[in-house]
């Protein structure tokens, strides 16, 4: 008598793992999708957080100009602080382009890339234009040559 119930209830085991196996993969999926999203949301703010630094450095130092690294930027004690170590939540950040001019005058020119450290997540990039753009492959240098302006 117990062999014939246990053989009427493996089916219903067997359902109930695979049941439970693609609940969890389908969570795993979602929770996966929400960290990136919020990593993208996150590398936006902070590419925006440099924007401000750079105009708020090169008016308070009218000499130098644009900051050429992200060391030059002061610290915050928040978004920028933990930008200036180069990378931070997903995305690895740099200042490039900057250009010192041979006159000994300011710098009038920079360009902010974070560039994503997880495949599947876009590059985004500007520069003392403050215009935010984005490549959704990922492709730092494409952000820059031809990158889509983020709205």
């Amino acid at each position: 008598m117990r062999n014939a119930s246990t053989k009427k209830n493996k089916p219903l085991l067997v359902i109930t793992l695979l049941a439970f196996g693609v609940l969890g993969w389908i969570s795993f999926k979602r929770v996966r999708s929400l960290m990136m999203l919020g990593y993208v949301d996150s590398a936006i703010g902070r590419v925006r957080t440099v924007v401000e630094a750079e105009s708020e450095f090169a008016k308070t130092h009218p000499n130098v100009g644009y900051a050429c690294t992200l060391s030059q930027l002061p610290d915050d004690g928040g978004i920028l602080t933990r930008v200036k170590r180069g990378e931070d939540n997903g995305y690895a950040f740099e200042i490039k382009e900057c250009e010192q001019p041979q006159s000994g005058g300011p710098n009038w020119k920079y360009r902010i890339v974070a560039r994503p450290l997880h495949g599947g997540l876009p590059a985004f990039c500007s520069d003392q234009s403050g215009v935010l753009r984005t490549d959704q492959a990922g492709s730092v240098e494409r952000c820059e040559a031809e990158g889509v302006p983020v709205g």
